[in-house]
This record gives C-alpha cells, structure tokens and sequence, in this order.
C-alpha cells in the first residue's frame, strides 16, 4: 500500500460512521469504473467496437429507459 493510500484511510478512519460508509462507497465505484475503462480499452485494441453510426441509434433506446 503507497504511503498516500495509507494516509487516506487513516484520515477516514477518523469520520463519522456514515461518512465512512459515503467515503467507501466513493472509493468503490471509483475502482469500479476504473475497472471498467480498462476493459473497455483492452476490447478496442481487440479490434471489438461498435462503429458510430450504430450508436448514435442506440442513444434514444438508452434515454427511454
């Protein structure tokens, strides 16, 4: 664990409980979404992506939902 990573958890150790909790969450999705990125770039080095055009018509089915 870097020193930075460490001081951050002991300044968050002294929260209060919920904002432990707000504080953890924050962190998770932030690892998650990093994770995510990741991924996906990996995929598009594969060559696996979807061309623009047929996104751009995926757009209206994700805002309806």
């Amino acid at each position: 664990m870097t020193q930075a990573l460490e001081k951050a958890f002991q300044e968050a150790a002294k929260l209060p409980g919920k904002e432990q909790e707000t504080f953890a969450d924050f962190i998770l999705d932030e690892l998650a979404f990093r994770a995510a990125v990741r991924e996906g770039i990996t995929a598009a080095d594969r060559g696996e992506v979807v061309p623009l055009e047929d996104v751009k018509k995926m757009i209206p089915k994700w805002a309806s939902k």
